[in-house]
């Protein structure tokens, strides 16, 4: 931000008019200097950027992510978490737990790695079913509470993937088309708070997955998701 230098007189001094306007002077400089974003050069430091609330940062950042290459599979077809392989097995989630303000916008991501599916159905020609088996999603859940009540759930976004090239196999319909693996998978969506500041309390954001046919498995190793808070 321009700085702004005052002079300071001596008792019996007597200032010129000059100097006097001297302050007023270099505010018009200065002001002339900040664009139509009210943005000045060299306002921002890294102590906008810090972490400590003390410091009332610009935004602030949750992040949670498994780097591991150990593959986990999955064949559940109600959206359930990501989660580390097991023993551990540790959700794909991070803890907010903060009110948001009326009309402030979060920004969520999400991102990971598939490795070698086991895909044993990729079409189905029954009905409305037809090619369905050879999908799987991910989602992003975001819990949180109104006014101290019950934990509820919002869906900021679906992701969906297939697991083979073609999903309904024109030539050999006695087969499944190539596995698509050790592929990545990636999202990133924004959500806007729009009721009363102080009601509404953000507790945690979950990445979840889900197959439309649990003959199939999902594998996936490396998995993270991100949360962006915006300050004001």
């Amino acid at each position: 931000m321009p700085i702004v230098e005052k002079e300071y007189f001596e008792p019996d001094q007597v200032p010129t008019a000059a100097e006097l306007n001297a302050a007023y002077d270099a505010l018009a400089v200065a002001s002339a200097d900040i664009d139509e974003t009210n943005e000045g050069a060299g306002w921002l430091t890294f102590k906008h950027l810090d972490s400590p609330s003390t410091l009332f940062p610009i935004n602030k950042l949750y992040h949670y992510f498994h780097d591991g290459g150990v593959a986990r599979e999955y064949q559940n077809t109600a959206y359930d978490s990501v989660k580390s392989p097991a023993p551990a097995s540790v959700p794909c989630e991070v803890a907010l737990n903060y009110f948001p303000k009326e009309n402030e916008i979060i920004r969520l991501h999400i991102s990971g790695l598939v490795s070698a599916n086991t895909v044993d159905i990729d079409y189905d020609f029954v009905g409305t079913n037809l090619g369905r088996p050879n999908y799987y999603a991910f989602r992003i859940k975001l819990t949180y509470s109104d006014s101290g009540g019950p934990d509820t759930s919002l869906i900021a976004g679906y992701w969906g993937y297939s697991f083979t090239t073609n999903g309904l196999r024109r030539y050999d319909i006695g087969g499944q088309g190539p596995t698509i693996n050790w592929q990545t998978f990636q999202a990133s969506t924004i959500l806007k708070y729009t009721g009363t500041t102080g009601v509404r309390e953000y507790k945690k954001a979950t990445l979840e997955v889900a197959l439309f046919d649990g003959s199939n498995k999902l594998a996936i190793t490396r998995h993270q998701i991100q949360v962006v808070q915006a300050k004001r």
